[in-house]
């Protein structure tokens, strides 16, 4: 064998590029994770809703600010506590399952297209999720869409291998899909629609006879069940306004909508899918063109992809990121679309070697490098948090000046443990209780303060941030304050 052959032989061994595509994948999803803080919406949140499951102990019931809250389905939740036990309550526990998911969907999705196709066709796939911009972002977030795609993935991955025979893979899809329900409710429910859809298309009336099929769907009914069930037995007519009609049902109903509001999300993934759109298209416009020959793995691909989109358009909230879960689809066909460009072996085994070289080189720049990778959030929240929790443990009263009780107490309760529920939009409400001999915290904006001096409120600075202040009305010693650990270190 000549040394010049080495690098090939390399580039083509699916070791390689299996522990390749880990290696990237571990660089850009966790790298400095712990780092800048999160959203109040909806890292923040969530973040709260888990650390809450810590502090009371029970897991099925989720609170926030330690009443009952019907919003979301728990097992995100349950995975985010998971981290903060091992880890220790903060940024990089809230957002490790994200990553992790993240990281599961990539090397998920280069198993199918290894397994279907080839793995050429599974490490483009691979790279091309991990690289498309809303997948890398939201898998550096405490959100759930991510964790959701992950079970997708699972889901639809085990229904193309039982309808291509391995009949037991029912039992998976139906695992799938109920683990799915259990991360993002109906939400959950895509990969169960996505494998009625192909069932239909392909005529598989046979699918509707075997026991196997309905014993993957029982398993996915029994996980659904004892969520609802739960939630319904804690919540009653709560979780049927809140859940039902305000998350589900708010979401699709409404004022009826014009043509530019329905194409939308077409407008925003057209802005947030490059540089991969057009292989995307192109990978998809190739299934289309197939003489169907691997006509079950080519009708699922195409149903899992473009389903999504239309659904969206049609619903009356249609963030972007309410698509992350057909993205691995996306990037199959990317991959497929990259392989009618490159389609001789010798031009692949080049094309090989050279993203190779290039993850290995990014993932090591990204790791040693001083990067940000993420934007700063809530930076104000966080250099505040540790005073407001240092002095209303000790009995000072908390309120806040001209802010948005969502925005403010999502980051706040979070950083903090504490929120304030009386919130002034008038400077001049503030002074009976600064006159009082009581210690009373109030988070106001650095603008506020000439109003408040005008008003004649005396006022002492706690802690300064860049645009947020907390002054109090009365001096206060800050030095024993504690500013460092694992909510605030970053």
């Amino acid at each position: 064998m000549k040394k010049k052959d080495v690098p090939a032989l390399l580039a083509i061994n699916e070791r390689i590029q299996f522990w390749v595509l880990t290696f990237f994948s571990l660089a850009l999803l966790f790298t400095r994770l712990g780092q800048n803080g999160m959203a109040t919406f909806d890292d923040c949140f969530y973040g709260e809703e888990a650390k809450e499951i810590l502090q009371t102990g029970r897991w099925w019931v989720l609170s926030y600010n330690h009443v009952a809250s019907f919003h979301n389905a728990p097992l995100f939740m349950w995975m985010v506590a998971v981290a903060d036990k091992f880890f220790g309550v903060g940024v990089f526990a809230a957002k490790f399952p994200s990553a992790l998911m993240g990281l599961l969907t990539v090397l998920l999705v280069y198993r199918v297209g290894k397994e279907y196709w080839e793995s050429w066709i599974g490490l483009f796939a691979g790279l091309f999720l991990l690289t498309n911009y809303l997948f890398l972002k939201y898998s550096r977030h405490c959100m759930l869409d991510v964790t959701l795609a992950f079970f997708t993935t699972l889901a639809l991955y085990a229904f193309l291998k039982a309808i291509k025979g391995e009949r037991r893979y029912y039992w998976l899809w139906g695992l799938g899909v109920g683990l799915a329900v259990l991360t993002k409710s109906a939400f959950g429910l895509y990969p169960a629609l996505v494998a009625g859809l192909v069932i239909l298309l392909l005529k598989k009336k046979s699918t509707l006879l075997d026991p196997q099929f309905w014993g993957g769907v029982f398993l996915s009914v029994f996980i659904t069940g004892i969520w609802v069930y739960t939630q319904l037995q804690a919540g009653g007519q709560d979780f049927i306004d809140v859940h039902l009609k305000f998350i589900i049902l708010g979401k699709i109903g409404g004022e009826p909508q014009t043509l530019a509001d329905h194409l939308s999300l077409m407008k925003d993934l057209l802005t947030f899918l490059w540089p991969w759109l057009p292989l995307y298209v192109l990978g998809f416009y190739r299934l289309f063109k197939s003489d169907f020959k691997n006509k079950e793995t080519t009708v699922l691909l195409l149903v899992w992809g473009l389903t999504m989109p239309i659904l969206l358009s049609l619903m009356r909230t249609k963030f972007p990121f309410y698509m992350i879960q057909a993205f691995p689809a996306w990037a199959l066909a990317g991959a497929l679309g990259l392989g009618k460009l490159v389609p001789g072996n010798v031009e692949r085994i080049q094309w090989r070697k050279a993203v190779l070289g290039v993850c290995l080189g990014v993932g090591i720049l990204v790791t040693l490098l001083p990067i940000r990778m993420d934007a700063d959030r809530e930076k104000d929240t966080r250099i505040l948090a540790p005073y407001v929790k240092q002095f209303t443990e000790k009995g000072a009263q908390l309120v806040a000046l001209r802010e948005d009780y969502w925005s403010l107490n999502n980051a706040l309760l979070f950083f903090s443990d504490h929120a304030t529920e009386t919130i002034f939009q008038d400077p001049v409400e503030l002074k009976p209780l600064f006159e009082g001999k009581d210690l009373v915290l109030c988070l106001a904006h650095k603008g506020d303060l000439a109003e408040i001096d005008s008003k004649g409120i005396n006022w002492y600075p706690v802690k300064w941030g860049e645009d947020l202040i907390l002054i109090a009305n009365q001096s206060v010693v800050t030095a024993t304050v504690p500013t460092w650990g694992p909510l605030w270190a970053n």
